[in-house]
């Protein structure tokens, strides 16, 4: 288990989107998988189900222990005790997104978002007409504040659904107790719903403290609370695709329950076994990881202080992905597009994630020293070629 040794000649055997979307000279930044292996016990699982010949249905989600399993986590890693038979399964997290958008907010209500945000979440916003309105988080020293007095004038009767991603991507952000509190009598004053993102939960930084799942806030508030989990993004099984819900309540559960079962997407049988190993055997794997992606993160931000001083990034606080600031270098265009031409590096356009973004790239920096490095150094000439 050395993430070292992962070379860039290796890397670009895979045959995942990441690795085959751009040219064979690109070194890809862009999506959010990790370029290491899954942990062992993910791998011989799925060496076994391909032996066995057993890709059988998966148990409901509560007939079976993987409801139970994430409860137990959430209590022993965040004090956090969610009700076993409050869960739901999902084939993954944007499905889960575009139907708690068509669920909680009707087409005059409107969905409150923090930006920049998860694109995907702009784009179900869009795609299904509902009527979006920004509370942007501002860098501020070594961390991303929230404009509270902003989020209360966003506030109106239209008002129905806030979509919180927390941990953030893109910021890497972790919010605090006082914020998440803060946010929580915001949406009680103002009878709001709340999805509650919480893919990278486990993906937490040594300067950031454990996660705090939003539903864990208060009873009033978890009972208007949806959150949403996987292991898919902390044990890199984005391929996987296997997600659940937490119903605060009863009645949020209800709501659901208008769309049926098949539309929701049920529990995918390889991604339910895959998702009990990675919370039953391999927390070893996560921490070493952790450990890894932080020194990565360090160096990422020694780097542009160093060598690319116009670029401005806030460390992370969780996530492996780093938004960064470009907008001092004064491009003619968007400095994805110019860092994929004369770099051949890939990042997303940070236009992607919302009003702000404008000028911003994203970049994942969950590969090896070495491809870190190179893509970097890439970065550098390109930008040594202009100045």
């Amino acid at each position: 288990m050395d993430h070292d040794e992962i070379t860039l000649e290796q890397a670009r055997k895979s045959a995942s989107l990441k690795w085959t979307r751009y040219g064979p000279g690109v070194i890809p930044s862009w999506i959010a998988d990790m370029d290491f292996p899954v942990a062992r016990p993910i791998s011989e699982l799925l060496r076994l189900l391909a032996d066995s010949g057993d890709l059988s249905y998966a148990p409901n989600m509560h007939e079976e222990p993987l409801a139970q399993l994430f409860s137990q986590r959430m209590q022993n890693r965040y004090g956090w005790v969610p009700d076993p038979s409050g869960f739901d399964s999902m084939t993954d997290i944007v499905q889960a997104i575009y139907i708690a958008v068509a669920v909680l907010c009707d087409e005059d209500h409107q969905v409150i978002l923090q930006t920049p945000t998860y694109h995907p979440i702009l784009s179900a916003c869009r795609k299904m007409n509902r009527e979006m309105v920004f509370n942007s988080l501002v860098p501020a020293g070594n961390g991303w504040q929230i404009d509270f007095d902003q989020l209360r004038d966003c506030m109106g009767p239209r008002s129905k659904l806030l979509l919180l991603v927390n941990p953030h991507n893109p910021s890497g952000k972790a919010f605090q107790k006082d914020e998440l509190e803060t946010i929580a009598g915001i949406v009680l004053e103002n009878d709001l719903f709340v999805v509650s993102d919480e893919i990278h939960c486990d993906l937490m930084y040594s300067n950031a403290g454990p996660h705090i799942p939003f539903a864990s806030i208060s009873r009033e508030v978890a009972e208007r609370t949806v959150t949403f989990n996987s292991a898919t993004k902390s044990h890199n099984m984005g391929g996987i695709r296997c997600a659940m819900a937490h119903y605060g309540s009863e009645s949020l559960r209800k709501q659901f329950d208008r769309f049926p079962d098949g539309m929701r997407g049920g529990s995918n049988a390889v991604g339910n076994r895959a998702t009990r190993i990675a919370w039953e055997q391999c927390d070893d794997w996560l921490e070493y990881t952790i450990s890894y992606l932080e020194a990565n993160r360090d160096y990422f931000v020694s780097f542009l202080q160093r060598e690319m001083p116009d670029l401005r990034h806030v460390p992370n606080q969780s996530t492996f992905l780093a938004w960064v600031d470009c907008r001092e270098l004064h491009l003619d265009h968007d400095p994805a597009e110019f860092f994929l031409k004369r770099a051949k590096v890939a990042a997303y356009s940070g236009a992607q994630f919302g009003p702000g973004g404008e000028g911003c790239i994203r970049m994942n920096f969950a590969t090896s020293r070495s491809i870190l490095s190179e893509k970097l150094e890439r970065m550098k000439r390109a930008l040594s070629e202009i100045y």
